[in-house]
């Protein structure tokens, strides 16, 4: 850096994070010619004070529970933000102490991605459901698109009734949608367009940041998103992250397997149906990722010999442990359709009926079973 420059100035002062010229999406980036301004601000914050645009912030989970924890050290109205495609994903580990302290609301995003024949109601009772399985103490939850404006009025009328004068935090997991989010929220709070007044959080340096709407009585307290080695699409390089990430509405894709058959989730994951009578699997994944069936007797062959051609992702630069798949048994009585919900990749959907299958992920992602999302 720049030795004419006071410790001060090393500083962003908009989030408090240390200014860096390394990594582009790590708190306080900053380019060399925003350096040299009088006062400078990192570019997270320069582009939120000057264009009103969030950009996406992620940082590692050993200083993500530092960040969250002060920013709760009063009482808070909490924006649970959670990924409706990948509510296993969306789960932040280790925090439901802190946060039975507070007002706490889901907002899942994205149910732009679902088909559109999908009841909203349904799905607000199976989200509240699969949260108090996850100890997440919601007392309320709504379901927006960020991207196409669904329901952010009815999001807009209860920060309005229950969070006005108060701070209200927003967190989540990386890659939920936080930022899309937040940016829509400002576009209706502050319709002109003004400059917010922006500081960091008290208590850190870490890249949150405290966000003021003139005398509308609403502070914002925006923390970043947390990576987690539980979920594939942070272990994937960025090629690879758009493969399995969706971007338009999901068309599921259904398949009629009899016993001795075998799907494959490009090379990420893949589910052995090893008895049961012959029945339907629907499979959410985004829609450019292959999915590829085979006898379960070429299986092991097939996945050594095409692995990063046929099966991809993974390729080359994304995490070595995804090239390794591990099995677990999953065994099903008659009875209602359930999930297999893959943190960071999507779900496949069984139809009920008694089945024994085996399902082969990589170390560290384990799938979770739940109520079928899709009635």
């Amino acid at each position: 850096m720049c030795c004419g420059m006071s410790s001060m100035s090393l500083i962003c002062t908009g989030c408090g994070a240390p200014l860096q010229m390394d990594t582009e999406d790590a708190p306080g980036y900053i380019t060399n010619e925003a350096f040299m301004r009088e006062q400078p601000v990192c570019q997270r914050c320069y582009r939120l004070i000057h264009y009103g645009q969030f950009q996406p912030m992620a940082i590692p989970e050993e200083t993500y529970r530092q960040v969250v924890m002060r920013a709760l050290a009063r009482p808070s109205f909490v924006l649970y933000v959670m990924d409706l495609f990948d509510v296993s994903g969306s789960v932040v580990p280790g925090l439901t102490g802190v946060l039975r302290q507070h007002d706490v609301m889901i907002v899942a995003n994205k149910f732009d991605l679902f088909p559109k024949q999908t009841a909203d109601e349904y799905v607000k009772s199976w989200l509240l459901r699969e949260a108090r399985r996850a100890e997440i103490p919601a007392s309320d939850a709504v379901l927006v698109s960020a991207k196409s404006g669904y329901h952010m009025d009815e999001l807009m009328e209860r920060l309005e009734a229950r969070a006005r004068k108060k701070q209200i935090v927003v967190m989540g997991m990386a890659n939920v949608g936080k930022s899309s989010l937040l940016n829509a929220l400002l576009s209706r709070l502050d319709p002109e367009q003004t400059r917010f007044t922006t500081s960091a959080f008290p208590g850190t340096t870490l890249g949150s940041m405290a966000i003021k709407l003139g005398d509308q009585g609403f502070t914002i307290v925006d923390t970043p998103g947390l990576m987690g080695k539980h979920r594939i699409q942070d272990r994937v390089c960025k090629a690879s992250l758009k493969q399995i990430m969706p971007t338009e509405r999901l068309r599921p894709r259904v398949y009629q397997l009899q016993k001795g058959q075998t799907l494959f989730l490009g090379g990420l994951a893949r589910f052995d149906f090893v008895e049961g009578p012959p029945q339907s699997v629907v499979v959410y994944v985004a829609n450019q990722l292959r999915v590829h069936r085979t006898k379960l007797q070429q299986a092991d062959s097939l996945y050594e010999r095409h692995l990063g051609g046929l099966l991809t992702p993974p390729c080359a630069l994304c995490d070595e442990g995804l090239r390794t798949l591990v099995p677990k048994n999953v065994s099903f009585t008659e009875g209602r359709p359930v999930d297999l919900a893959i943190p960071g990749l999507g779900f496949l959907r069984l139809s009920g009926q008694a089945i024994k299958g085996v399902i082969h992920l990589p170390k560290g992602v384990t799938v979770n079973v739940r109520n079928a999302l899709i009635s």
